[in-house]
This record gives structure tokens, sequence and C-alpha cells, in this order.
């Protein structure tokens, strides 16, 4: 059995979850148990997904902004779970990864749809360490004590190094 993002992310009840690039996932997510928080760079996305969230009575669950990812507007260490199908598209990769950092609790997770050539990958290995790959995204654990990144992928069968995954 392939483990999915959503298995990956673990129990939502509780949790309190940022969604990079708003989409109607934010809704699903709320009505999973979790607290939304989530940004996009189209204003029109976020109002188009509040109002949903407010025609379902979630709007007290769903704290969604028109943001940049570069400037996250969240305290440290505020995020639990972390979800994204287009963040890529949103932002340079380094400092949407250093935001991704900055706001995840320690032991957080996230998952990103990122394709296996993308900057992202590479910025995210190196700021997160080991990664769970499955069908085009990337699962990625903030580690509770930061240690120098190992430059290697965990997937379900093995360890691998950069090196065998871009030859």
């Amino acid at each position: 059995m392939d483990l999915t993002p959503l298995s990956f992310l673990g129990p939502l009840g509780g949790k309190r979850i940022l969604i990079c690039g708003v989409g109607m996932e934010a809704v699903a997510f709320a009505l999973g148990g979790a607290d939304v928080y989530g940004f996009d760079r189209s204003a029109t996305q976020v109002e188009a997904v509040k109002d949903v969230a407010r025609s379902l009575g979630l709007r007290n669950r769903t704290h969604l902004q028109t943001a940049e990812m570069t400037r996250l507007h969240y305290p440290d260490e505020f995020f639990d779970l972390a979800f994204g199908s287009n963040a890529q598209e949103h932002c340079h990769a380094p400092a949407g990864t250093r935001e991704l950092v900055r706001v995840m609790k320690p032991g957080g997770r996230m998952a990103l749809a990122l394709p296996p050539d993308s900057a992202w990958l590479k910025s995210a290995e190196r700021a997160f360490g080991l990664a769970t790959l499955g069908k085009c995204w990337v699962g990625l654990e903030k580690e509770k004590t930061r240690r120098k990144a190992t430059g290697r992928i965990r997937t379900d069968d093995r360890s691998i190094t950069n090196r065998e995954l871009y030859p």
C-alpha cells in the first residue's frame, strides 16, 4: 500500500494546519477536525474558499488570507501540519522553505505536491533532512532537535542519496 499525503499527515482532530495555496482542501481539513490557516496570492481564490467555509458553518475553523509564502504572518513554531498542492508555484524555493521551517513546530509534518526535479524538493531536503516520497508528493517532518541534514531521502524500501535520484 502506498503512503498517501493524508496518511502521512495523520489524524487532523485538534491540529493546527497551514494550507499553502488555498483550495477546497482547506474546507475538507476543517471538516476533518483541524483548525485551518491558509494563504494564497489570489484574493479571489481566498474569498471563494471563505464563502464555502461560511456556508458550511466552518468560518470559525478556517483562517484564510491573501499572502506571499516568503512573508508569512504567523508566529514561530505555530503549526502542527502543513499541506500544499501548488506551493512551488507561489515563490522562490529557499525563501519559502525558510518560512515553512520557521512556522512549523518541532516534529511537525507537511505534505507538498512536488515534481521530482523541483528546486523545492532540493531546498526542502536541505532544510528538513529526511523526506518520504510518494507519487508526485513529498512528506517532510521537522526534526524535534535540529541536526545537520544528511542529504538522504527515506522511501518505504530504503534510503537513497541525491546522486541516485539526480544522476
